[in-house]
């Protein structure tokens, strides 16, 4: 790759993971600077896309159209962007798509592998098929609740258990998460969810060793490369929530103390489950054609192992679980974009020769 070539960096929108993606760019910025590219930032806005001229990601300037900006982009020679949107349309195809139509390389997933990712109901059934283990779970649409909750919530405490996860099934991996224990927990949660989703998950809980292990995407030919798996290490019956993660602190259920989230990278799995559970990442991230990274996360419970979510866009910043694994696996922040970048445009030249348009 050219050491000038320029790179869009693409961060922001208008849902509720906004505030981390600006952080994640943050950080991606001076890794594709540090790189030897060129950085063109553009924060999606509520008006629409924002060209940022400077170094401050959050200043104030006028929206353009996402076409006719790239379109702008597109003329100026720019043939690759680095996708730091998490979640909404940023995670779930429709930006995957639109870099597509502009022949724009993209890190980030395909357009089918992100749709299939960005929805926990529609990812679990694509690994219930590959013959991946998940939880136990149900799903519960808005229109059944309304007219059957009473049975629902029976349905649930017979054959999922209390207690268990109810979860947005299109949120992050943080986003929408909460461990119910009771019937009127159940409803008031589930109710809450299905005033703007319509459907929610609700899972088994498990507790047991929770490890998420990142998936580098490689060029065309060559095998994706799984990183150091990260084990995050929380009291039973406390979520690896939103609140958790980006604070780095947690509320022990015993003595109500504030304490400090403790993660192990390299996680403390024994040699022979870790090949195990590469080998599933690395097929999951295949099978789904996931792109430049994913990030998958399970938990091991006993001898089983138990697949949960994966992420096409996983957090950037300097708590976020990519990096550290990227580090402790012997390349930092600039080498990992390099790679990503690299993937990106070698995986959009066989979209463009007759290859996958996943």
């Amino acid at each position: 790759m050219n050491s000038k070539k320029n790179v869009l960096l693409i961060f922001g929108g208008t849902w509720s993971e906004r505030d981390v993606s600006i952080k994640s760019a943050q950080q991606v910025q001076q890794w594709i600077s540090d790189a030897g590219f060129i950085v063109r930032p553009v924060r999606w806005d509520h008006d629409g896309w924002v060209k940022c001229e400077s170094q401050d990601l959050e200043e104030v300037s006028e929206a353009q159209h996402p076409a006719e900006l790239l379109q702008e982009f597109v003329n100026e020679g720019v043939e690759v962007a680095f996708n730091c949107l998490h979640g909404g349309a940023g995670e779930d195809g429709t930006v995957a798509a639109l870099f597509q139509m502009f022949r724009i390389a993209h890190t980030g997933a395909g357009v089918s592998g992100s749709a299939i990712s960005a929805c926990k109901v529609t990812f679990r059934q694509r690994l219930k098929g590959l013959g991946i283990n998940v939880p136990k779970a149900a799903v519960v649409h808005r229109e059944v609740w309304r007219l059957k909750s009473t049975e629902v919530i029976r349905g649930i405490v017979e054959e999922i258990g209390l207690p268990c996860i109810v979860k947005d099934p299109f949120g992050g991996s943080s986003d929408g998460v909460s461990v119910v224990s009771g019937d009127s927990e159940i409803v008031d949660t589930i109710g809450g969810l299905l005033e703007t989703c319509p459907m929610v998950l609700v899972e088994q809980f498990l507790y047991g060793k929770e490890l998420s292990i990142p998936c580098l995407g490689s060029r065309q030919g060559a095998l994706p490369q799984t990183l150091q798996s990260v084990e995050i290490c929380l009291p039973e019956g406390v979520p690896f929530d939103r609140k958790v993660k980006d604070s780095g602190k947690y509320v022990d259920p015993e003595s109500r103390q504030l304490c400090d989230l403790q993660i192990n990278c390299p996680s403390s799995v024994d040699a022979e489950v870790s090949v195990d559970l590469s080998r599933a990442v690395r097929q999951i991230h295949l099978e789904l054609d996931l792109g430049t990274l994913s990030r998958t996360d399970l938990i091991i419970c006993g001898e089983e192992y138990f697949f949960l979510e994966t992420n096409t866009c996983p957090g950037m910043t300097h708590r976020s679980l990519v990096p550290l694994s990227a580090e402790e696996s012997g390349f930092e922040g600039p080498e990992l974009i390099r790679r990503m970048l690299d993937a990106a445009i070698s995986q959009h030249l066989g979209r463009a020769t007759g290859g996958s348009f996943a």
